[in-house]
């Protein structure tokens, strides 16, 4: 039996907030910086926290209360050169290692659908 596909959201960006400090200027990473996307009936809360040779993507998924409970499934981040996966916690939340700065793609598979954000530049 065939599994039928999930529709696809693209998430709209509603607020982004970069903040550099000089500190981190001359790393790898260009600093932290938070966004905020709209994907049909949720929110997808990310930030990016650097570290000395490295940086972290976390990401809260936000909804209505009465949605909560379908907030499972994983999150996978690539490009060309990395693909990182990992699982969605049970508060709606997932952080992710980034090895390298560049452009992402962004997909979180969720039992009914799939939130994509086609480009993040880290």
């Amino acid at each position: 039996m065939v599994e039928p596909k999930k529709p696809n959201l693209q998430a709209i960006l509603v607020m982004d907030s970069r903040k550099t400090s000089l500190a981190v200027r001359q790393q790898n990473f260009t600093g932290a910086w938070s966004q905020l996307y709209k994907a049909g009936d949720f929110y997808l809360d990310l930030s990016l926290k650097p570290d000395t040779h490295k940086a972290y993507l976390q990401g809260y998924i936000v909804a209505d209360p009465s949605l909560l409970s379908s907030i499972q499934g994983t999150t996978l981040l690539h490009n060309d050169q990395t693909q990182l996966s990992t699982p969605i916690g049970r508060i709606g939340s997932f952080r992710l290692e980034v090895p390298a700065t560049g452009a992402y793609r962004l997909e979180i598979a969720l039992p009914d659908q799939v939130i994509r954000l086609d480009s993040i530049e880290i």
